[in-house]
Protein backbone atom coordinates (compact mmCIF):
# COMPACT_ATOMS: atom_id res chain seq x y z
CA UNK A 1 0.00 0.00 0.00
CA UNK A 2 1.47 3.47 -1.29
CA UNK A 3 1.84 6.09 1.74
CA UNK A 4 -0.83 9.00 1.14
CA UNK A 5 1.76 11.69 2.25
CA UNK A 6 4.21 13.00 0.25
CA UNK A 7 8.10 12.61 0.29
CA UNK A 8 9.65 15.25 2.49
CA UNK A 9 12.04 17.46 1.05
CA UNK A 10 15.50 16.98 3.34
CA UNK A 11 17.28 19.60 2.99
CA UNK A 12 20.47 19.13 4.20
CA UNK A 13 23.00 22.37 3.36
CA UNK A 14 22.30 25.93 2.78
CA UNK A 15 23.89 26.85 -0.53
CA UNK A 16 23.09 30.59 -0.89
CA UNK A 17 21.88 33.60 1.27
CA UNK A 18 20.47 36.28 -0.49
CA UNK A 19 20.20 39.71 0.46
CA UNK A 20 18.17 42.50 -1.68
CA UNK A 21 20.02 46.02 -1.27
CA UNK A 22 19.71 49.21 -1.99
CA UNK A 23 23.27 49.85 -2.85
CA UNK A 24 25.51 47.09 -3.45
CA UNK A 25 28.86 49.04 -3.17
CA UNK A 26 27.69 50.29 0.04
CA UNK A 27 26.92 46.74 1.25
CA UNK A 28 30.38 45.34 0.24
CA UNK A 29 32.65 48.31 1.32
CA UNK A 30 30.91 47.62 4.59
CA UNK A 31 31.24 43.55 4.68
CA UNK A 32 34.58 43.74 2.90
CA UNK A 33 36.00 46.10 5.72
CA UNK A 34 34.38 45.13 8.71
CA UNK A 35 33.89 41.18 8.43
CA UNK A 36 36.75 40.35 5.79
CA UNK A 37 34.13 38.87 3.56
CA UNK A 38 34.82 38.35 -0.48
CA UNK A 39 36.15 38.59 -2.78
CA UNK A 40 33.12 39.36 -4.92
CA UNK A 41 32.11 38.87 -8.31
CA UNK A 42 29.81 41.06 -10.39
CA UNK A 43 27.31 40.45 -12.77
CA UNK A 44 24.43 42.71 -14.20
CA UNK A 45 21.17 41.16 -15.51
CA UNK A 46 18.54 42.44 -17.69
CA UNK A 47 15.70 41.98 -19.63
CA UNK A 48 12.19 42.47 -20.29
CA UNK A 49 9.24 41.19 -18.40
CA UNK A 50 5.55 39.84 -19.89
CA UNK A 51 4.11 43.21 -20.07
CA UNK A 52 7.14 44.40 -22.11
CA UNK A 53 8.58 46.48 -19.36
CA UNK A 54 12.47 46.51 -19.13
CA UNK A 55 14.48 46.03 -16.43
CA UNK A 56 18.09 45.43 -14.85
CA UNK A 57 19.87 44.38 -11.81
CA UNK A 58 23.38 44.63 -10.16
CA UNK A 59 24.04 41.21 -8.53
CA UNK A 60 27.38 39.99 -6.89
CA UNK A 61 28.44 37.16 -5.16
CA UNK A 62 31.23 36.18 -2.64
CA UNK A 63 31.76 32.73 -0.50
CA UNK A 64 31.83 32.13 3.22
CA UNK A 65 33.17 28.40 3.09
CA UNK A 66 30.93 26.67 0.72
CA UNK A 67 27.75 29.30 1.40
CA UNK A 68 27.13 31.54 -1.30
CA UNK A 69 26.35 35.48 -0.69
CA UNK A 70 24.07 36.50 -2.89
CA UNK A 71 23.32 40.69 -3.23
CA UNK A 72 20.60 42.10 -5.44
CA UNK A 73 19.92 45.45 -6.38
CA UNK A 74 17.01 46.85 -8.64
CA UNK A 75 18.73 49.01 -11.14
CA UNK A 76 15.78 49.91 -13.73
CA UNK A 77 12.24 48.84 -13.52
CA UNK A 78 10.82 46.27 -11.23
CA UNK A 79 12.44 42.94 -10.07
CA UNK A 80 11.65 39.79 -8.05
CA UNK A 81 13.63 42.18 -5.02
CA UNK A 82 11.73 45.50 -5.50
CA UNK A 83 8.34 44.35 -3.81
CA UNK A 84 10.76 42.78 -0.66
CA UNK A 85 12.53 46.25 -0.78
CA UNK A 86 9.61 48.40 -0.77
CA UNK A 87 7.88 47.08 1.69
CA UNK A 88 10.73 45.57 4.32
CA UNK A 89 13.67 47.52 3.36
CA UNK A 90 17.01 45.93 2.87
CA UNK A 91 17.46 42.31 3.96
CA UNK A 92 17.19 38.63 4.11
CA UNK A 93 15.44 38.11 0.52
CA UNK A 94 15.82 34.09 0.44
CA UNK A 95 17.96 31.08 1.43
CA UNK A 96 19.06 28.57 -1.76
CA UNK A 97 18.84 25.13 -1.82
CA UNK A 98 20.62 22.81 -4.80
CA UNK A 99 18.48 20.06 -5.86
CA UNK A 100 19.07 17.11 -8.49
CA UNK A 101 15.43 17.37 -9.75
CA UNK A 102 13.88 21.22 -8.96
CA UNK A 103 10.31 20.15 -10.75
CA UNK A 104 10.17 16.72 -8.70
CA UNK A 105 10.78 18.88 -5.58
CA UNK A 106 8.60 21.49 -6.60
CA UNK A 107 5.23 19.54 -7.07
CA UNK A 108 5.99 17.87 -3.64
CA UNK A 109 5.86 20.97 -1.99
CA UNK A 110 3.28 22.09 -3.82
CA UNK A 111 1.12 19.14 -2.89
CA UNK A 112 1.94 20.59 1.17
CA UNK A 113 0.39 23.43 0.27
CA UNK A 114 4.01 25.51 -0.42
CA UNK A 115 2.95 28.22 -2.88
CA UNK A 116 5.43 28.84 -5.94
CA UNK A 117 5.84 32.25 -6.51
CA UNK A 118 8.41 31.93 -9.52
CA UNK A 119 9.99 29.68 -11.35
CA UNK A 120 12.40 29.09 -14.83
CA UNK A 121 11.35 25.11 -14.72
CA UNK A 122 14.19 22.70 -14.61
CA UNK A 123 16.64 25.38 -13.84
CA UNK A 124 15.34 27.12 -10.34
CA UNK A 125 11.79 27.66 -8.42
CA UNK A 126 11.02 30.53 -5.70
CA UNK A 127 8.80 29.00 -2.72
CA UNK A 128 6.77 30.49 -0.07
CA UNK A 129 6.05 27.95 2.79
CA UNK A 130 2.48 29.56 3.27
CA UNK A 131 3.35 28.74 7.41
CA UNK A 132 5.33 30.83 9.98
CA UNK A 133 9.18 31.64 9.44
CA UNK A 134 8.26 34.15 5.78
CA UNK A 135 11.40 33.31 4.55
CA UNK A 136 11.10 32.93 0.79
CA UNK A 137 12.82 29.17 -0.14
CA UNK A 138 14.87 28.99 -3.53
CA UNK A 139 15.51 25.70 -5.26
CA UNK A 140 18.48 25.77 -8.02
CA UNK A 141 19.00 22.94 -10.44
CA UNK A 142 22.50 21.59 -8.76
CA UNK A 143 25.39 21.28 -11.56
CA UNK A 144 27.65 18.59 -11.15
Amino acid sequence: MENPEPRKLQLKTVDQISIAVKDIDKVIESWSSMFGIGPWSFTDIGGTDAKGRSWKARMAFAYLGPVQIELVQPVEGRIFQSRFLNTFGEGLHHLGFYVDDVDGEVSKLLAQRAKLILTDPGNFAYLESGGPGGVIFELMRRVS
